[in-house]
């Protein structure tokens, strides 16, 4: 094909994302008060906990709105998978490697799956989290690389795959 292809992040979606992140704070940093002038225990743990949690994840989803992230990167030689904290990142997946592409669902959240011919050789330098969670999603019937494109601008499954598909039909 000659050209690289990438996928950006939709930066509306992740506003969106963001200003939701900031309600959630806002909402445990009220329980959390609320215990506070109440003295009930439970309801700061709970307030204390969302405030943790929401608050971590608003961070990191506002320092992405502003980074202007790839998410997927096609290349005459492979592609590489930012989506995710699973994702193989700057690790190369190479076309030959690919033995099927397909669009998988679960709970409504729709990806692209990509099995491989040989991923413990592909995957021996991740981390064991990421090969965990790899071996998770791969007993759940899905793929060894799953590519979630719900934040993605202007880029379906549909047409990632099409996109994928044209890479590998160059291979052959």
């Amino acid at each position: 094909m000659g050209t690289e292809y990438v996928v950006y992040q939709s930066k509306w979606k992740q506003f969106g994302l963001s200003l939701l992140g900031v309600l959630m704070t806002l909402a445990s940093l009220f329980v959390l008060v609320g215990g506070l002038v109440e003295p009930q225990y439970v309801v700061v743990l709970v307030g204390l906990i969302g405030l943790l949690f929401f608050g971590f994840c608003t961070v990191v989803i506002i320092r992405q709105l502003f980074v202007g992230k790839q998410l997927v990167v096609l290349t005459d030689e492979g592609f590489f998978d930012y989506t995710s904290a699973t994702a193989t990142r700057d690790l190369l997946i190479p076309w030959d490697q690919i033995e099927k592409i397909e669009n998988k669902s679960l709970a409504g959240q729709t990806f692209v799956s990509i099995y491989l011919r040989d991923p413990e050789e592909l995957f021996s330098g991740l981390s064991t989290f990421q090969k965990k969670a790899i071996a998770a999603n791969k007993r759940m019937g899905f793929g060894d690389i799953n590519i979630n494109l719900q934040n993605a601008k202007q880029c379906t499954d549909a047409q990632l795959i099409v996109r994928m598909d044209a890479y590998l039909a160059d291979r052959s």
